[in-house]
């Protein structure tokens, strides 16, 4: 078998777009005894896929079932019903009428602005943290160009 078909054998499979002949040409070179230096390394691939093929599993494995439920599970489900009972019995939250309306529109304003400043100082705050991310950002472009 060529050599060269060998390695495009190779690329196509590493690729995941060989068939199941191309497959079996490519064991059958790889089990041979005489591989080429430069394709020792996929040798023992190959090798461990013939050898593993042979291995079969014995009478004396079993799997243990068992139909016992265990304490967990029982906590589990009395933390379920705690819970559920706990909320039928909870008492709702008392609505308050006053939902914090002004009358005089200059008031309603002067509050609108003060909230949307502390929105602002907060949002100013959390953008501090963002130089650390462009830092990342710049030395990632460097190891991946």
């Amino acid at each position: 078998m060529e050599l060269s078909n060998i390695e495009k054998l190779l690329e196509k499979y590493f690729e995941g777009e060989t068939t199941l002949s191309e497959e079996k040409e490519l064991k059958v070179f790889f089990t041979r005894e005489s591989v080429p230096q430069h394709l020792e390394k996929y040798k023992s691939l190959f090798q461990f896929f013939s050898d593993e093929r042979n291995i079969t599993a014995g009478s004396d494995t079993y799997i243990k079932v068992s139909n016992k439920v265990s304490k967990f599970t029982w906590i589990g489900i009395a933390a379920s019903i705690a819970v559920i009972i706990g909320l039928f019995f909870a008492q709702p939250p008392t609505t308050d009428t006053d939902l914090g309306t002004y009358e005089d529109p200059e008031v309603a304003l002067q509050k609108t602005k003060e909230v949307l400043s502390l929105v602002a100082q907060y949002m100013n705050e959390g953008k501090k943290d963002l130089v650390y991310l462009n830092e990342f950002e710049n030395t990632k472009n460097k190891f991946l160009k």
